[in-house]
């Protein structure tokens, strides 16, 4: 059984297609996952953290909370992380954190340094992240890339929003 956690950023950057197209791939991440008997978990992250939900096997609750998201302001992956390792269970089995996002951390005096010190404390705790980072520019694809070397996931650059429910799908299938 794997544990997965679908961080969406719903910054205000993420307004409209952005967003609609990863609230589509987490429902299909959902179905797909809970129908495997795996529990899927979700964090909806701005400038603060807007929305949790515990590793779950209930997908008509996860539908509601995932549809109910909207974007609004900066972008705090710090606590996204650090809420991400509180909702894992400490016992020893695959926990994945995909996370998804157009930006990167503003928040905080050295939001680089610091993201890159939670993705480590994740990981040494046994969760991977892979991270899906929609039209990053040349700055947030050199994070990215820092973040799923530590984190020991996957990097997926999206610039078409059409298949992001295949990639996160495609992720998902590589865990574990």
């Amino acid at each position: 059984q794997a544990y997965i956690i679908y961080g969406l950023d719903a910054s205000g950057s993420m307004k409209g297609k952005k967003i609609e197209a990863c609230k589509k791939a987490g429902i299909a991440l959902a179905y797909r996952a809970i129908s495997e008997k795996d529990k899927v978990g979700l964090i909806v992250f701005g400038s603060e953290i807007k929305e949790v939900v515990e590793p779950t096997s209930d997908f008509t609750m996860l539908i509601k909370e995932i549809t109910r998201i909207r974007a609004s302001k900066e972008t705090d992956i710090v606590a996204t992380i650090r809420k991400a390792i509180e909702l894992f269970p400490g016992e020893d089995i695959t926990k994945h954190f995909i996370l998804i996002t157009d930006a990167m951390p503003t928040k905080g005096d050295e939001p680089e340094k610091s993201t890159l010190e939670e993705v480590s404390a994740a990981r040494s705790m046994g969760i991977t992240i892979s991270l899906i980072g929609i039209n990053l520019d040349e700055q947030g694809k050199k994070l990215a890339e820092k973040i799923v070397e530590i984190g020991e996931g996957r990097l997926y650059v999206v610039k078409n929003l059409e298949n992001v429910d295949q990639i996160v799908l495609e992720d998902y299938y590589n865990v574990g």
